[in-house]
């Protein structure tokens, strides 16, 4: 009887706000004993190549992928995309655009922080970023090391979360243009990390734009409600898919390896590639 295979469809890299290169990415999942992974930066396709190309060394299959950030009723929603045309010309470009506006963002954050006395440099910021999609994490990281906090948590909780008093929101990218984004450059669009989500408000009004399927499996998801989003999955028709979220670290604790998604759940992925644009 052959051994099962596991995959992680869902791991960041310092191409958005992953401590991880890549490569180091694919080497880390290889000793974990996974199949296959899939490189999700937040509004990024940059580290897909690279990741690729160590996965061919060592015999690690890569899915492209990217989790795009939208606002939803005010709330920040996550839509996944799997393999996306992601070396598409037209696509770089509009992320590329959602990248400029991350750093208009951050600028304006950083301003909201010296207006609380907290002083901190864009500079530094796009440093710690490496190049990649600039998020909170890295502001929260120079706040770390200029010791206005103790811990990144304290930094969210403070000064850079939800409610709090320097908080921007990102560049406002409707769920219904990500979908439409995601179609068009032939992708499998699932929703990320549901727990985050009300039903009726996020959730279901997705499944009615047409989302194509939900991550069950995540590490911030405990058991009642795995279950209760296989459920939703099944009812609906979606997709199933799930993923560690690995920023290497950055959130104070690894996660890759917590999550091993049966490596049928990405045949049937790529089933719905195949079904829905005649490849993959």
């Amino acid at each position: 009887m052959a051994e099962e295979k596991y995959c992680d469809l869902h791991i960041h890299t310092i191409f958005s706000d992953g401590l991880y290169t890549p490569e180091e990415a694919v080497r880390k999942a290889k000793e974990l004993n996974f199949s296959a992974i899939a490189i999700a930066d937040h509004d990024a396709v940059s580290g897909i190549e690279r990741a690729e190309k160590e996965g061919e060394k060592i015999g690690m299959e890569v899915i492209p992928a990217c989790e795009f950030s939208c606002l939803m009723k005010n709330k920040d929603v996550h839509i996944l995309a799997y393999f996306l045309d992601y070396k598409n010309e037209k696509l770089n470009d509009f992320l590329k655009k959602v990248q400029n506006k991350r750093i208009e963002r951050a600028e304006k954050i950083i301003g909201n922080l010296r207006e609380q006395g907290i002083k901190i440099e864009l500079k530094r910021v796009l440093e710690v970023a490496k190049n990649g999609a600039v998020g909170r994490p890295h502001i929260a990281q120079v706040l770390l090391e200029e010791g206005y906090v103790q811990t990144i948590e304290e930094a969210f909780m403070k000064f850079i979360g939800y409610h709090c008093p320097a908080y921007v929101p990102k560049m406002e990218i409707s769920p219904e243009e990500a979908l439409k984004i995601i179609k068009d450059f032939k992708g499998i669009s699932i929703l990320a990390h549901p727990v985050a989500y009300d039903f009726s408000e996020i959730i279901f009004p997705l499944i009615k734009m047409g989302i194509m399927g939900i991550e069950v499996y995540h590490p911030d998801h405990n058991e009642e409600n795995t279950k209760y989003f296989l459920e939703i999955a099944q009812k609906y028709g979606l997709l199933i898919t799930g993923g560690s979220d690995c920023h290497g670290g950055r959130k104070g604790k690894l996660f890759l390896g917590e999550i091993k998604l049966p490596y049928f759940h990405l045949s049937k992925l790529k089933d719905k590639k195949k079904e829905v644009f005649g490849d993959i």
